[in-house]
């Protein structure tokens, strides 16, 4: 797949057949898309993240500009992650929904996702994905899991992140995340993988802390 993307495919596997966030972890589903929104930027060198505060320091590309908002956000000001997931999914929806229509927009442009209307009202704009787009994203993260050879920053980046929005599990197996944990356990005691080995802590610590943003927000709100 080219041109790959951590918020375009987290999207694509987030949502069901009809478009939407699942009803039972909505929110999880939610602050996951920013997560993923997120490491996007960390890994383009835009953002830098230090002790739950963001920092933009480059320029946003045109190749990324289905994060437009985000790094709008952003850029306003030094944020927290608290904050921002408050921001984010606290608020009354304003700025969840325009990052999905622009990452649905950037889909649609590649023809990943047909463009419709749904919601209560028959109002609200859906991006429904294409069902041989969403194998081919399936196929590729499954692969990523289960074949030897180097793992890739954005599949390490886009698992971390289905995991910690409960969306895994729908796609992986029992037997296929035991082999992953392992390969990943192997990859760390390699020292010809050192390098790897600290970017998969690197983008776990950074995921975890932007998931445990949402998780504290949650608490506090409830």
């Amino acid at each position: 797949m080219s041109g790959r993307s951590i918020a375009q495919e987290y999207y694509i596997l987030a949502v069901n057949e009809n478009g939407y966030m699942p009803g039972m972890h909505m929110e999880e589903s939610n602050s996951g898309l920013v997560a993923a929104g997120m490491m996007e930027l960390l890994l383009n060198d835009i953002i830098i993240m230090e002790k739950k505060k963001i920092t933009v320091v480059g320029e946003l590309p045109a190749d990324l500009d289905y994060l437009a908002s985000l790094y709008a956000y952003l850029c306003e000001k030094v944020r927290s992650t608290d904050k921002m997931m408050s921001d984010y999914i606290a608020s009354t929806g304003k700025r969840i929904q325009q990052l999905t229509q622009e990452i649905g927009e950037a889909l649609l442009k590649k023809g990943a996702v047909t463009k419709e209307k749904g919601g209560f009202f028959g109002s609200k704009v859906i991006y429904i994905p294409e069902k041989g787009y969403k194998e081919t994203v399936i196929r590729a993260l499954k692969s990523a899991v289960v074949e030897e050879g180097e793992l890739s920053a954005h599949d390490i980046a886009l698992l971390s992140i289905l995991k910690g929005s409960k969306n895994l599990n729908r796609y992986i197996s029992n037997d296929e995340r035991s082999a992953f944990k392992a390969r990943l356990k192997e990859l760390k005691k390699n020292p010809d993988s050192k390098q790897l080995a600290e970017m998969i802590d690197y983008i776990n610590d950074s995921t975890g802390l932007l998931l445990a943003a949402f998780v504290i927000w949650h608490q506090v709100l409830h």
